[in-house]
């Protein structure tokens, strides 16, 4: 059975916009029309081309890395130079014909479009690289909007706070905590699958603030069922009650409020 998208590695998901990114810079280069402008182009898909091989190397680097995000704007950056691979394709023969010349008309407008484009997918990848940068454990979670979540800004934040918490910062936890009530927000974040690293800040951090952040932002997920079936799908109710067993008193509370309210909803 061929691999489907979902079960392709992250480094696969990576290697697609990387090869794709060095067929456009050879198409533009063989220009014969608009050279300039294809000259423009393959400069700013060589720039986006580095940034995601930065990206490649971070996630061979790393032993568990948060990839949701990484999976979004690649394939959103392959749709971008698939439109750009397509539009030098056109420049690479002079029109010897009138049929020829007439299917493959170009405008300096749609040069304008695809490097619109080509600045969105930059400014995604280098926002990725941004939220996974371990320089950045010091000092505050990067919340800036990256041009995928243009239209979705809660997308943005969840991404970034659940890759801080994928890297053990407690106050991404605590940031996600702050969901509250806000349905939509919970939603988010567990579509954007961050009970799991959720549950590893529980279980493996020794740090009594991270480990009550973390309880404290999965207790206010486990107000419905449908959430408490993704904690428990985890092994949430384990790793709970494992938590429960060994907390410090300073957090005892909290995880019993947890463990309590999971078990009444699950069971």
């Amino acid at each position: 059975m061929a691999m489907t998208e979902v079960e392709k590695s992250i480094q696969e998901k990576l290697s697609l916009p990387i090869l794709l990114a060095e067929r456009v810079i050879k198409f533009a280069k063989e220009a014969e029309s608009f050279k300039p402008e294809n000259n423009d182009l393959a400069t700013q898909v060589a720039q986006t081309s580095q940034q995601l091989r930065a990206v490649a190397r971070l996630t061979t680097a790393s032993a568990v890395i948060y990839d949701r995000p990484i999976r979004r704007v690649t394939a959103d950056i392959t749709k971008s130079l698939d439109r750009v691979l397509a539009l030098s394709r056109k420049c690479r023969h002079k029109k010897t014909n009138v049929l020829r010349h007439v299917l493959s008309i170009i405008t300096t407008n749609d040069f304008k479009k695809v490097s619109n484009l080509l600045d969105s997918s930059l400014a995604d990848v280098r926002w990725l690289l941004s939220i996974f940068n371990p320089d950045s454990e010091n000092g505050t979670i990067n919340l800036s909007l990256p041009p995928i979540a243009s239209n979705d800004p809660i997308l943005a934040w969840v991404w970034s706070n659940i890759a801080a918490v994928q890297m053990g910062r407690s106050e991404a936890a605590q940031d996600l905590a702050l969901a509250g009530d806000n349905d939509r927000t919970k939603k988010v974040i567990v579509e954007e699958n961050g009970i799991p690293p959720l549950l590893k800040l529980l279980k493996e951090n020794v740090n009594s603030d991270a480990q009550n952040a973390a309880a404290n932002a999965l207790y206010n997920l486990a107000d419905d069922q449908e959430r408490v079936e993704v904690i428990a799908n985890a092994l949430g109710v384990q790793i709970i009650a494992k938590a429960l067993s060994v907390a410090q008193i300073i957090v005892l509370g909290c995880i019993e409020d947890l463990c309590y309210w999971v078990v009444w909803i699950y069971y």
